[in-house]
């Protein structure tokens, strides 16, 4: 915002200034115009954005003349600004039409190669390691482009200096979306002699980007050197209306799409979105190579929390295969590092001039292959009619996938445009619903065929593989992910008893042994399953495994009707003639033997061939069958086939036991099958009901044996909650849409009764539930709770038309108590997040009163009174260049000055060097921003030529005001005050400065009203 100072402005500099840049206008257009032979034909039409008429004008008409050799060259950055100017003035002209433009690009796509897999490849692997580097390689060599940008240029420019207003489309870049859309609508009276004609006008694409409700007639002309007659307009601008999101007679609100310039949004806004209707949020992520939007990640997840889908778009400036491999990286990063599901919807916002190209169709494909290399495929393209290569990137997903831009001056629900796209957003002037924190401007749409909710849904961040306690394959290898979501490692048991192993590599083992600790041995099967019992393989080998799937090694195992085999060290089946030669050598040593229990069996060795005796006991009576047998502090349980059994055992009346992989019951602890949890007392059998443990910990088990999790279980008239480990809960406990419940310490939930933490209280309803509003109790009492469910204490509450005051006991007071100052202060919304508010109310034409508010505790204590100036416009609706200062609540972000540093109460601080620059130039994609920077042009303040001497110290210390994505004006600041009214800033002394700017924190805010009543409204 540049200050008022009284230094006199030198007129013959500024005439001379004047005739400078209208000579290169001139000479610009000249260039431009010799550049092509022949003529060309500009249509003589006027599209209006509705059927509202619209009444004509009357226009100025001012020639000037000049003349310019066609071989005069272009200078490439001139090019640049006369393409995106084209492209604006284009764009705007397309999004007042009445119906969508049906011309298609005549472009030829088709000699664009592929981008080959191995490019891909490379690209996907090095998401998670490369560094971007920004590439702005804007190709400006096109003739298409150039020609319709220098015609357009040439108008355009010679419009704005007799006033014609254009406004540019909704640009995405940078977050510099312009919020306005307007249209010139008189009609030009008289354009001659301007003559142009497009080295490509057999495509006929100038026509898309040619000059907003202009009538130019083309004349042939034959000469290398022609004289230009150039055609100055003035026109009425219609603007589109603002209008409510809720508004009955507007397109239906589907979708609303945010970036960094509403980083001010709050859960609660997102929550009155939700509740309005809206069902999507599409949130910007990424732009060209290097930028990621700093707010997209919490946006995404307030808006998830508030139970709207989540899409992502990219803002593409790449045209050419690299760029575009570097820009799909640089969206990729952001979706990889967060987690994002490869469900979500995501964008292209294919809308900048820079993409310009006959590769547009190849270049997006080879952005959408980075994408899908990781996994992200579902896709949608942003567009709008006004974008050259429009057909050409809608090929790349089809037209029931497009989200088209087009902006009707009143959008109307009986009047809806664009229906064989998948959406379309109708307007960029629409206002969240009533109530809502954030007061600017947002983009909205309407969704025809369910494009935007092809996502995730409101599970828009999952884990990586986004499996749980599930298998999946990937090629021929077979993983099972566990309840985090990881893929696991080492063994799995699992059904009834069976057994799987997964490797370091996480792959399911099959067909392969794997030796364990204490050298155990397993073989997993073709199915992965751990095998039991016998195993042939190779030549004639045999081997066996036992019920708890290990590798019998030296010991006798006897299989179907009493066939007894022998395991020898390597785990193969010895041979029936060499156990019975051992049987029988052991036996004739030893002929005067009493009949024995044991025999010493030799078997051979068959590492060194020798021979080492083996123990087999002999039963002497039958095999025990369905029977528990103790071997010393062991139980176990025989099943009918006679052996000790594993895993769970149903029996009696709804009785449970297990019995580990070593056969032995469970008691006293833990046994988990699958996702479930059992545990069994001290007698064996798996416990039901609560299960006090721990110190003051709590679990209950259904009639199922199974613990519950993340569910309630009720024992008489008390309900408890177990979470996601299996315990009861105690505390505050918030869950579904803003519900809260309490859990006392002895686990059972909070039902009609008070909860105090700190200094808040809280009530639970009948229904265990926290209430929110009002409440009627006792004898005529009255208490009053907020939405966080805290009750209010020494403050008010309106509730509908009527306002009440609840004392420091919670209970309502007469209505009639005298309200103070600070009571007022407290009762505004700001207060809710604020630490300090600075009031400022003006009293005066210019002047103000200046108030800096302290919360402590529950109070506001004023700290200081200054008399302020304020913009010589006074406090009101400002907008760029109005010297008026901006009316509502704005948050104060940081200070800056002259000085090395500043005291502060928390609140960041900049010291200005000569490099410093406010940019107020709203063309410029950091509008509105504090930039280090060279050179900037007079649209620009540079800061440091406001830390001189008295009185033009104003930025010897200075607060920032930030009105980012307001649409109201650029550079609003508190600052040190000289004898003039300011620009739309709000000034006070340095003494008084520097004591505002020490008591100021993070959580600070100022309010600019028009009078002390409307301090309420904020």
């Amino acid at each position: 915002m540049n200050l008022r100072t009284n230094n006199p402005l030198n007129s013959e500099r500024a005439v001379h200034y004047k005739l400078y840049k209208s000579g290169k206008l001139w000479l610009v257009a000249g260039v431009t115009f010799c550049s092509f032979v022949g003529s060309a034909i500009i249509n003589d039409q006027i599209a209006h954005a509705d059927t509202v008429t619209v009444a004509k004008t009357a226009t100025t008409v001012t020639r000037t003349t000049v003349s310019a050799d066609s071989k005069t060259s272009n200078d490439s950055t001139q090019a640049d600004t006369v393409s995106t100017t084209a492209n604006k003035v284009a764009k705007t002209t397309s999004n007042i039409a009445h119906q969508p433009n049906s011309a298609t690009n005549s472009l030829n796509t088709s000699q664009v190669a592929t981008a080959t897999s191995s490019t891909t490849t490379k690209a996907a692997s090095s998401i998670l390691s490369q560094a971007d580097s920004e590439t702005a390689n804007s190709n400006t060599s096109q003739a298409v482009t150039a020609t319709s940008s220098a015609t357009t240029e040439a108008v355009s420019s010679a419009a704005n200096q007799t006033g014609q207003k254009v406004s540019s489309s909704n640009n995405k870049s940078h977050e510099a979306k312009a919020h306005t859309t307007s249209a010139a609508s008189g009609s030009i009276s008289q354009v001659s002699n301007t003559a142009v004609k497009s080295a490509a006008s057999t495509e006929n694409t100038n026509k898309a980007t040619s000059v907003a409700s202009s009538a130019v007639n083309r004349q042939a002309t034959t000469t290398k050197k022609a004289d230009i007659n150039l055609t100055t307009v003035t026109a009425s601008t219609p603007e589109t209306d603002v209008w409510t999101i809720g508004d009955t007679t507007r397109p239906r609100v589907d979708v609303v799409d945010v970036a960094s310039y509403q980083s001010a949004m709050t859960q609660s806004d997102y929550n009155k979105l939700k509740a309005a209707g809206v069902k999507t949020v599409i949130i910007k992520t990424t732009e060209g190579t290097g930028y990621t939007n700093p707010v997209a990640l919490a946006q995404a997840k307030m808006a998830n929390a508030a139970g709207l889908n989540v899409d992502f778009y990219h803002y593409a400036t790449f045209n050419t295969a690299d760029t575009a491999q570097m820009e799909a990286t640089n969206m990729a990063n952001f979706l990889v590092k967060n987690n994002v599901s490869k469900k979500v919807l995501l964008f292209a916002d294919m809308e900048d001039a820079k993409t310009y190209t006959v590769n547009a169709t190849a270049n997006l494909n080879t952005f959408w292959s980075v994408l899908n290399a990781l996994g992200y495929t579902n896709h949608g393209v942003y567009t709008s009619n006004t974008y050259l290569y429009r057909d050409a990137v809608i090929k790349t997903v089809g037209q029931s996938r497009v989200w088209r831009a087009q902006y009707p001056y009143t959008p109307s629900a009986n009047n809806l445009w664009n229906t064989d796209d998948g959406a379309w957003q109708f307007s960029s002037t629409a206002l969240l619903p009533s109530g809502s924190d954030y007061t600017g401007y947002i983009d909205v749409s309407i969704c025809y065929n369910g494009l935007t909710e092809d996502s995730a849904g409101t599970n828009t961040f999952s884990t990586p593989n986004e499996f749980v306690n599930q298998y999946h394959w990937e090629g021929n290898k077979l993983y099972f992910d566990g309840s985090n979501g990881q893929p696991i490692t080492g063994f799995r048991h699992y059904g009834n008893n069976k057994l799987e192993y997964y490797g370091s590599d996480h792959a399911q083992y099959r067909n392969r042994y794997l030796t364990a600790a204490n050298n155990q041995l397993y073989y997993f099967g073709s199915n992965g399953d751990a095998i039991t019992g016998l195993r042939h393989y190779g030549n004639n080998k045999l081997e066996y495994y036992g019920t708890d799937h290990i590798q019998y090694r030296n010991r006798f195992a006897t299989v179907g009707n009493n066939k007894l085999y022998y395991f020898g060290s390597n785990g193969d089946a010895i041979s029936k003639s060499q156990a019975d030669n051992q049987i029988a050598s052991s036996t004739a040593a030893t002929p005067n033997t009493k009949p024995a229990t044991q025999v010493r069996l030799m078997a051979t060795s068959s590492a060194a061939m020798k021979i080492k005796p083996i123990t087999y006991k002999i039963q002497s009576k039958q095999m025990t069958r369905n029977q528990y047998q103790w071997q010393g502090n062991n139980l176990y349980y025989y099943g009918n086939d006679g052996q000790p059994i594993t895993g769970l055992r149903h029996y009696s009346n709804n009785k449970l036991e297990y019995y580990g992989t070593d056969h032995v019951q469970y008691r006293n602890r833990y046994a988990s099958q699958g996702n479930q949890l059992y545990y069994f007392g001290s007698n064996g059998d798996a416990v039901t009901g609560l299960r006090h443990y721990g110190n003051n910990k709590l679990e209950y088990y259904g009639t199922d044996h199974v613990q519950y999790r993340n569910r309630y279980a009720s024992q008489g008239n008390q309900l408890y909650y177990f979470g996601s480990n299996g315990d009861a809960v105690t505390g505050l406990r918030h869950y579904d849409n803003n519900k809260l419940e309490y859990y006392g310490a002895d686990h059972v939930q909070y039902r009609n009764r008070y909860y105090q933490e700190g200094n808040k209280f809280y009530y639970f309803g009948g229904n265990g539930d926290a209430i929110t509003g009002l409440r009627h109790y006792g004898n005529n009492k009255l208490e009053y709770y907020g939405t966080d469910h805290v009750q209010y204490r020494n403050s008010y509450a309106n509730v509908g038309n009527t306002r009440y005051y609840f004392g420091s006991n919670g209970d309502a007071v007469s209505t009639n108590r005298p309200q103070t100052e600070a009571d007022i202060i407290g009762s505004m919304r700001v207060a809710q997040k604020a630490q300090q508010i600075v009031t400022v109310v003006q009293d005066g034409e210019s002047t103000a009163t200046l108030k800096l508010w302290q919360k402590q505790g529950d109070t506001w204590r004023n700290i200081l009174i200054s008399s302020s100036r304020i913009g010589n416009g006074g406090i009101g609706n400002s907008h760029e260049g109005s010297s008026t200062t901006p009316k509502g609540v704005y948050h104060l972000s940081f200070a800056f000055g002259k000085g090395a540093t500043a005291q502060t109460a928390g609140m960041s601080y900049r010291q200005i060097k000569p490099t410093s620059y406010w940019i107020e130039d709203q063309n410029d994609r950091q509008y509105n921003t504090w930039q280090d920077r060279s050179w900037a042009n007079n649209k620009n303040e540079h800061l440091i030529d406001y830390t001189k001497a008295a009185p033009h110290n104003q930025y010897e210390l200075a607060v920032v005001m930030d009105n980012q994505g307001q649409n109201n004006g650029s550079g609003f600041f508190i600052h040190v005050k000289n004898q003039w009214p300011t620009e739309g800033c709000v000034s006070i002394s340095l003494s008084d400065m520097r004591t505002l700017v020490s008591h100021l924190g993070t959580k600070a805010y100022v309010v600019d009203v028009q009078n002390q009543a409307q301090l309420k409204n904020y």
